[in-house]
């Protein structure tokens, strides 16, 4: 391992991403994300995909509305359309040149969901920048 000197700073932590279905497991990343931004003095990007059919409006209003009543006011919210959720990060991560992007890690064990290539597992593989992937599971990661 080698040692930065003192003079190499580390790269600047600006703008964390995370990802969200509103479900419980992912408040969770959420509200991770929410307090690394906090730590950083980073934006906060709270963004959640749009299937096609479903309405993109709608689910921006709610997904704002999430976001208030979560983690405050100053959080951004962004609806993206897309059919794969990890895409969706990766190509949003890179359209608003993100950091740091936040997963959840509900459905990272298993060999089934490893074989599936669940969307943290897409994610932290396909992402041009760091990926943090936070314990989420609601029994506290016990299988």
């Amino acid at each position: 391992m080698r040692l930065r000197r003192k003079s190499e700073a580390p790269a600047p932590v600006r703008r964390i991403l995370v990802g969200t279905d509103r479900s419980e497991t992912a408040t969770r990343a959420v509200r991770w994300a929410a307090q690394m931004a906090e730590r950083y003095e980073a934006e906060l990007i709270i963004c959640q995909s749009v299937r096609d059919g479903m309405d993109k409006a709608a689910t921006q209003r709610e997904l704002a509305e999430y976001a208030a009543e979560v983690v405050g006011p100053d959080a951004r919210t962004l609806a993206a359309q897309g059919n794969d959720p990890a895409r969706v990060m990766t190509d949003v991560a890179k359209e608003e040149d993100v950091d740091v992007i936040v997963v959840g890690s509900v459905g990272m064990s298993g060999r089934k969901e490893f074989l599936l290539e669940n969307v943290p597992n897409r994610v932290s593989h396909n992402a041009h920048c760091t990926v943090v992937i936070v314990q989420t599971h609601l029994d506290g990661g016990k299988r």
